[in-house]
């Protein structure tokens, strides 16, 4: 096996997966600043944890219904094609967060940000199954892990700037950044050279025209092949407390750790410092260990331990320098897990079914992304949990699903 490039080389040599992390670069910062902007937006409107967890709930949920969907696109169509035109949508859709002027308003976050990422479960699919179609196979490991570093420095940097845009100039200066960063993205994307893939033509059925025939082909994969199984249980084991965990991030770095006079700064410093985190994970875990897929295994089980210890140290920090120092590291293990379980499909998953499995992953993760964020919003406003309580509890849930992860890779086929 030829041995893995570096990130620059790798940037340097391969001119369509440059333009699409280009893409990624300047979206992934514009998003973060969207999001703080709704963090305050719904703070200052509502003073409800719960219509925190609801604007969660509506970025989490589109995939549920669009996932089946938008993995037949991005296995049929132009996968280059697909994302801009999801990119140039989306720059209209996050302008309409302007119109939010009062409490009557609150119900277009709602329906804008559904919008919003219902146009992202199409996105997701396509570019996840284009890094691997525009490198080469001793590549993958390292693309995966430049991505999810450039998601995690654009989370440090997109949060932090946010949190600060957001204070210092309002909210509207972030919607606006958010839409252009779109348009560039948009711009960098439909100059890579992303092959088309190669499929057999569909049945000459009803079920064949309506992609139903590519949706079977893909289940049918997923369950004859327990390596790619289990590679699912990644996401979604973390996402049934994470949701509730991100709600209690803005929770807490508001009302718990917050900086007097400016609470909008202290999420901006926890979420901060959440990409600083995950930017060292996958690269430390990669340099100790390798690209070896058995490697990738053991790495994701250890870190959803890490995560969860973390995770209550969090919960009990006496001031938001120790609180953002424990979420750091809390998160050194969520982009492990994100980025390895994502190089271990495009390694382990032919091209011509990547959208699909891709799509199928990312149903399963964010539907109970969804589900926990309103249940811990729900949790804090109508059962009065503390959030520090409510945070430490996540921690002890999520070494279940760690559990579960260990006796799945011991269930090897």
């Amino acid at each position: 096996m030829e041995a893995s490039p570096g990130y620059l080389q790798l940037l340097r040599t391969r001119p369509a997966y440059r333009s699409l992390w280009l893409g990624s670069v300047v979206s992934l910062a514009g998003d973060w600043f969207t999001l703080i902007a709704l963090y305050s937006l719904l703070e200052e409107y509502t003073g409800s944890s719960e219509a925190i967890g609801l604007m969660l709930m509506a970025r989490f949920l589109p995939p549920a219904f669009f996932s089946p969907l938008a993995g037949v696109v991005a296995d049929r169509l132009s996968r280059k094609h697909v994302m801009v035109l999801c990119d140039l949508l989306r720059a209209v859709v996050v302008l309409g967060f302007l119109l939010v002027k009062s409490r009557d308003d609150v119900w277009l976050v709602y329906a804008l940000t559904f919008l919003q990422m219902s146009l992202a479960a199409f996105f997701d699919p396509a570019e996840q199954a284009s890094i691997g179609s525009t490198v080469e196979p001793h590549e993958v490991v390292t693309a995966n892990t430049l991505q999810g570093a450039t998601w995690s420095a654009m989370l440090g940097i997109g949060a932090v700037a946010g949190g600060i845009l957001t204070a210092t100039v309002g909210r509207d200066a972030s919607f606006v950044v958010d839409a252009l960063s779109y348009l560039l993205s948009a711009f960098f994307i439909s100059r890579a050279a992303v092959p088309r893939v190669v499929q057999p033509p569909p049945p000459a059925t009803l079920a064949g025209k309506l992609g139903l025939s590519d949706l079977l082909e893909g289940v049918k994969l997923v369950r004859s092949r327990p390596e790619i199984r289990r590679v699912l249980w990644v996401k979604t084991g973390w996402g049934i407390t994470g949701g509730a965990a991100l709600m209690l991030y803005a929770v807490m770095g508001r009302h718990v750790f917050g900086i007097p006079g400016s609470p909008d700064a202290g999420v901006g410093v926890l979420l901060g410092m959440r990409g600083i985190g995950a930017l060292v994970g996958p690269l430390l875990a990669r340099r100790l260990g390798g690209d070896a897929p058995e490697f990738l295994e053991r790495a994701i089980g250890w870190a959803f331990l890490v995560t969860a210890v973390f995770w209550v140290a969090f919960a009990f920090s006496p001031n938001l320098v120790v609180a953002a120092i424990c979420l750091a590291l809390a998160h050194t293990g969520v982009a492990t897990q994100w980025v390895f379980s994502s190089s271990l499909i495009n390694l382990r998953v032919e091209n011509r079914f990547r959208g699909r499995v891709f799509a199928v992953d990312s149903m399963l993760f964010l539907v109970v992304l969804g589900a926990s964020s309103w249940a811990g919003g729900r949790a804090l406003d109508a059962f009065h949990i503390s959030p520090r309580t409510l945070m430490a509890s996540l921690g002890v849930i999520l070494c279940g699903s760690g559990a579960v992860w260990w006796w799945l890779r011991s269930e090897k086929a």
